[in-house]
Formats: structure tokens, sequence, C-alpha cells
């Protein structure tokens, strides 16, 4: 029974997961693997063979259901270095709640049940005492190894070892603690690409030459929002008639403001921390850990370092407990001099997560006001949002546009509740910096940490492509917004270049009129950069996928590039993957570089240079 319900359940696994090239072989060893460890098991002459069975029978069981819980909502399967953020999972208790589908809960359904089962088992096999000889005992797992040999052996021979070991349970796990252990193959590849001459190309694309906009907030102070699951479908949009993002759009449509509408997201295994590392540092995130975590004593210089040396004073502020995804550890080598976090707010009133948008930015006024009087220079803000988070429940009282009853209840119609608050309150802080003095000599900054709707949820996708009319695939949930406000700046654009977050630092800077001088940007400046784009994602989309500024291509899991699919952005229509397998050379090197940076330190070195 225990074998049949395990084989059950690795068809389902299958199903959830996703998996569409090499089915029946990948079926095949996880079947083989199970039958050989139950034989093994049942078959010794071990008096607690029951308990042992039911125990591997319920480690699996548990196994399945956080691989396909953490599948469902980041697409891919998670890693045994995930294991150190288990303390965050009481945090992000209600996104959890968001995933677990009945689907996803029929991987632990029967162990209750199977509890009564197995003492009926045990006692079953007391009674019969059963012995094998030693050519069954051993023979039957022998048999069942020798035919995982071949298999293996036969996947190795025709080059299918790594497309189903990447998908197949068992051995995709055994292989990730191996990688854990031993370091990471494809790390070693990239070492042995990086040159000096690489090394002196990096440092030449570092260096911004003087273009269009160059120094406009020359000396003024920088405010950057970094917005909770901002996505950019909700800009100029109406629901009904109701426009979702009133204060945006307004900031969007001022003198001195530049939209960037094609800018997407990347993002590591951090997700919201990690955005704030690739937004700061123009360094691909860590696919390990979060970035924080694995890189806390890293020597970096990004933009707050930068603008230190310029005369600038950097604060972060964010209203949650200081010591989530490591930040209060990590933010000193990232170049900020204070952490203004939960301790530092009075929590008079909390939505999901904690503290409001509203109190967020109301409370942090006289925080700006102490920050703007230090030395009379001028200073670097980071904010980061909170209310707008997954699941987007928000209370009755905060809920200001009338949904259909078609959208009530669903992640759509929360959502867009949820992201009408955050508009409201950030208007009421733009008004608040006015008031003070601040907002003339200020430039603001504001961008999206990362989706909200997941498109490979294919219900969320359905929901979406009927709502918006055209279907909603990867490069639309991964498209956030950015602003850059300038007061006082006779500009007001629209800049369709594609871009990421990795290019966010560039691009800021050259706005600023400052330098990256000892550091590293694999990002571009999207004002000037005039080559052709290449935002390369890592999470949702399989390392090796690819936007350009006409088509994403996106990776396929099995590793296989001629199973990955392409499609041009704006015809939707799918083209040959072939026609662009240079470009996904070029990501997995530029990943791999990064990569290599930031597990040799390499800008210590630089910088003591």
């Amino acid at each position: 029974m225990l074998i049949l319900l395990l084989i059950l359940k690795i068809l389902l696994f299958m199903h959830v997961t996703n998996v569409q090239y090499n089915r029946l072989i990948i079926f095949l060893t996880s079947t083989l693997i199970v039958l050989f460890l139950f034989s093994w098991i049942y078959l010794s002459k071990n008096k607690k063979k029951q308990t042992l069975a039911f125990s591997f029978y319920n480690i699996i069981s548990a196994l399945m259901f956080a691989d396909v819980m953490y599948y469902t909502y980041f697409n891919a399967l998670p890693s045994v270095k995930m294991l150190k953020q288990l303390y965050l999972l009481p945090a992000v208790g209600d996104s959890i709640k968001s995933i677990f589908t009945f689907t996803n809960f029929l991987f632990l359904a029967d162990i209750p049940f199977l509890i009564f089962y197995s003492k009926w088992k045990k006692k079953k096999i007391r009674k019969e005492n059963k012995k094998y000889n030693k050519i069954f005992r051993w023979g039957i797992p022998g048999t069942i190894a020798l035919i995982l040999v071949i298999l293996f052996s036969f996947l190795i021979k025709n080059e299918l070892f790594g497309p189903v070991t990447n998908q197949e349970l068992f051995t995709y796990h055994i292989k990730d603690i191996k990688k854990t252990i031993l370091g990471d193959e494809e790390i070693v590849q990239g070492i042995e690409s990086f040159t000096q001459k690489d090394l002196e190309e990096l440092k030449d694309r570092t260096y911004l030459d003087e273009g269009k906009y160059t120094g406009v907030g020359r000396g003024k102070n920088l405010i950057v929002i970094q917005v909770e699951a901002l996505q950019n479908f909700v800009i100029n949009h109406y629901y009904d008639g109701q426009e979702i993002t009133p204060n945006l759009n307004k900031l969007i449509q001022q003198q001195g403001s530049l939209y960037f509408d094609k800018y997407y997201q990347l993002i590591g295994r951090g997700n919201t921390a990690d955005a704030e590392f690739v937004s700061n540092n123009s360094l691909y995130p860590s696919m390990d850990e979060p970035t924080y975590t694995q890189y806390e004593e890293n020597t970096f210089y990004g933009l707050p370092w930068v603008l230190r040396d310029n005369g600038y004073t950097a604060w972060v502020f964010h209203g949650y407990e200081k010591e989530f995804w490591n930040r209060s550890r990590a933010y000193p080598n990232q170049g900020f001099e204070r952490f203004i976090s939960e301790e530092d707010y009075d929590l008079i009133k909390t939505i999901g997560f904690g503290l409001t948008d509203e109190q967020f930015f109301k409370q942090s006024m006289d925080y700006l006001k102490e920050l703007d009087s230090i030395d009379d220079n001028p200073f670097y803000a980071f904010m980061i949002t909170l209310t707008s988070h997954n699941p987007f429940k928000m209370p009755d009282e905060y809920k200001e546009l009338k949904i259909r009853k078609e959208h009530e209840n669903t992640i759509l119609g929360d959502y867009i509740q949820a992201i009408h608050y955050t508009d409201k309150a950030l208007g009421q802080f733009f008004e608040a910096l006015k008031k003070e003095g601040l907002y003339e000599d200020t430039v603001i900054a504001l961008y999206g940490d990362h989706f909200a709707i997941n498109s490979l949820n294919k219900d969320y996708q359905k929901l979406m492509s009927e709502y918006l009319g055209y279907t909603y695939d990867l490069d639309e949930m991964m498209k956030i917004p950015l602003i850059i406000h300038i007061p006082g700046e006779n500009i007001n654009e629209t800049i369709s270049k594609v871009g990421s977050q990795l290019d966010f630092m560039p691009t800021i800077l050259n706005i600023m009129g400052y330098q990256n001088e000892k550091g590293i940007m694999f990002g571009r400046d999207l004002i000037n950069y005039q080559g052709e784009s290449l935002v390369a994602p890592q999470t949702y989309a399989v390392k090796g996928s690819v936007i350009t500024d006409e088509i994403l291509l996106e990776m396929s899991r099995d590793g296989i590039f001629e199973n990955s699919r392409a499609f041009r952005l704006d015809t939707r229509e799918e083209v040959d993957v072939l026609e662009y397998k240079d470009y996904h050379k070029r990501a997995i090197e530029e990943i791999n570089k990064s990569d290599f940076i930031l597990k040799n330190n390499l800008l210590k070195k630089l910088i003591g240079q």
C-alpha cells in the first residue's frame, strides 16, 4: 500500500511541477528508487521494518509537500541551503496560506489515516514473522539497484542525466546536497572564463559617459522608494472607470519625470531583499540563498557608498523587523549608516505584515528632517514599503475601489485594492515632502520590487488574461515600473528601453552626475545606452532565460536549450529559439562572472587597489 500510494504521489508531483520532457524516464527512475528502498526495508531482518517504512513514507511525503509549495510560488524546486531561512516562515504565514491548495494538501492528507494502517501492518508482520533467505533478501534490492545503474548509464551515454535529474525528485535533491557540499560546477566554469580582460571590460562598462540628463540631479537629495509588489500593468490603468494609481500617474505626467515602461524584476532567493541588493549594487543576486545572508560580510561599493563619497548621508527605512532577511547585519557593508526599522516606529496602525504605508511615510518624515539637517549635506534615503504584500488582504475600511462580483476575493480584486491604498499613501507622502520644503530639492525614484500575480499559476494566468484581454505571460508578470522625478527640470519622457533592476544604479548615477570610480556595475544607463538590452532572470524563469528589446526566451526546466520557448514581446508570436542561443550563452556568462565576484569578494581587492 505504501509503495502504491507513493507512486501515485510521484505522478501528482510530476503534474504539479510541470514535468514536460522525459516523463516516462523520470517516472521510472522515481519508481525504481521507491521500490529499491522499500524492498530493502521490508526484506531485511530489522524488527522495526514497518516503523522504518512508514517513517520513510512520511519523510518523502513531507519533502514532496515542501517542494510543491515552494514550486507553486517560485516555479523551481528548493535548495537545501534554504533551510537556513525556515525562521522566516512564521512571518509569511498569510502568503503560505495563499498557495496551500487542495492539490498540495493531498501530499499529506493520507498520513493521519495511514497511522492506523501502519499499526495494523506492524502487528501482521510480527505475527507472520516471515524470514527470507539471503538470495531473496539481497537479490530483489540488488536487481533493482542494477537496473538503476543501467538506467543511469543509459542517461549519461545519451546526455539525458542532467535533464532528468533537474526534474526527478530524488536525484534532484541528491545532486543539490552534493553541490552544497562540494560547490557549484557552473561557477567553476565561470571562474575559468573570468580573465583580467573581463575585469577591464567591466571597469570600462562601469564608467558612465556624459550624455542625456547627465547631472540634472547633482547636489540634490535622493529618495528611492521600493514599493512592495508594484507591477507595471496598474500604471495608467482604470478598473471599470476607477483609476488604480492616480498619484503615480500624476507623478509620471509632471514635468521632470521619466517613466521606464519596459523594466523588469531581477531577484534571487531573497525576493524583496534581493531587489534592494541588485538595485543598489548593479550585481546579480545569489541563487544559493538570500544575498544579504550569503554575502553579509562581503565588501561592496554600490549606490550608498558612491553617494557617501560625494558628501551624502545614507539611511535606509523599513517598517518591519530589522532582522528579517538579515538586513540589520547586511546594511552596514551595503553602505547604509543608519537603519530606521520597526522598533523606531509607533505601530498604531498595522495591516498584514505590520505598519501601514500611511503611517510608515508619516512617521518617517521626522527622520527625514533629521537626516536633512546633518551637516547641511544632501542625503540618500532608501525606503521600503510593506502594506501591498501578498496575499493583499485589506481591511474593509481601506477598500476604496468598487470590485466586480466576479473579482471579489480573487487575487486580482485583492491586489488592486492593496496597491490603490499604497498609491494613496505615496500621494500623501509627496504632499508632506512639499509641505516640509524637501520636495523641490529632492530626486525621487520609485520602482516595484517584484511581481504580485504569478503567471505560472494557471488559474491566475487565466484570470489575468481574461481581464487584460491578452495573454498574461512571464514578461507581463515580471514587468515593474520605474519612475524617476527631478523637480524643476523641463523634461517628461517615457523610455521604452528594456532594462531591469540591474540597470537602476547606473541610470540614477547618470542623473545624479556621479561616477562609480571604485566598483563594478553589470547594468547599463537606460537613458543613454544604445546597445541591445539583455535581461537575464534566474527565478520564475530558469537560468539562461533572456529578455531583449524584441523577445523573451524562457529556458526549459530540463536544461535542454532546444526544448525552450521564445516569443516576440510586441506580437507574442512564437519564434525559433535557436536564433537566440548567443543571447542565452551571454546571459549565463554574465551571471557566472557576477557570481565569481561575489564568491571571491573581488570588490574588496579592487577597492584596496
